[in-house]
């Protein structure tokens, strides 16, 4: 990695290092510390480690398990409402509407 920034010009290499250091920071704080452990063992791993990784993922707290249930109401309700349009976009139009 030290390599790829000697090649680099130096303002993208330091810009690309802080984007990184933003980016894991973030992720540190939002994601959490046992997820964000979990996916750099799956990213830099065999593929034998990350089929195990996989297997072995963090249970959510009760907080976060309670959020994912509503996500998961919202993202059925959303993809029911597209199903929705498309099937309205096939239908006919009414005579009164001109075409």
């Amino acid at each position: 990695m030290g390599l790829l920034f000697r090649l680099l010009d130096p303002k993208i290499a330091r810009a690309f290092r802080d984007y990184m250091f933003g980016l894991l920071a973030w992720a540190a704080v939002f994601v959490g510390e046992d997820y964000l452990k979990a996916f750099q063992k799956w990213l830099w791993g065999t593929p034998q480690e990350q089929q195990q990784a996989l297997q072995r993922q963090p249970t959510l707290s009760k907080e976060a398990e309670a959020l994912f249930v509503v996500f998961q109401q919202n993202m059925d309700k959303q993809y029911q409402l597209n199903i929705l349009a498309r099937y309205i976009l096939t239908l006919p139009a009414l005579p009164e509407e001109g075409h």
